[in-house]
């Protein structure tokens, strides 16, 4: 029997999928308007950056994809597997990306950053330990959080140009 249990090797498209759900979650949380349910919707909200930067690891390393792919050889492999397959940092997992820097700072129409700033924010702030957290955040919090997470995530969604 299949399960959402199963692990298996996403493609980027899919992984996009899968951040989109997650959105989607976050917000019927969102909506509810209480305390108690604003950690959900900061954790769900890092969860889609997190499966957008990994997409953009699958494709950038497309060797990442294949299910029987060969053990890393080099180090510099094993840290990339171990980025999209074991790691939920998502500043490293940033650093390995700097093109995305790139994409942003072309579509900040203001050219102030912004949208680069948002994306380090989130990256430096969110950790997957919030789903252990006993503190209660605010859903204003919440909110302006998810908000950030979704115009990032219109900009984010879009595949690496191929070259």
């Amino acid at each position: 029997m299949d399960s959402i249990f199963r692990r298996v090797r996403l493609t980027p498209s899919q992984a996009r999928t899968v951040a989109d759900r997650r959105f989607a979650d976050a917000e019927v949380l969102r909506n509810t308007r209480k305390n108690a349910h604003a950690n959900g919707v900061f954790y769900l909200g890092g969860l889609v950056i997190e499966c957008l930067l990994k997409a953009y690891l699958l494709e950038k390393y497309r060797w990442l994809q294949t299910h029987l792919a060969p053990l890393p050889s080099s180090p510099s492999q094993q840290d990339v597997w171990s980025l999209c397959y074991r790691s939920h940092d998502l500043d490293v997992i940033l650093g390995h990306l700097p093109e995305i820097f790139g994409r942003l700072v072309v579509v900040d129409r203001r050219g102030s950053m912004r949208l680069v700033q948002m994306l380090k924010s989130i990256c430096g702030q969110w950790t997957i330990f919030a789903r252990y957290s006993p503190r209660t955040e605010s859903m204003v919090g919440a909110e302006r959080f998810l908000d950030n997470v979704k115009e990032l995530k219109e900009w984010l969604k879009l595949p690496l140009p191929t070259s």
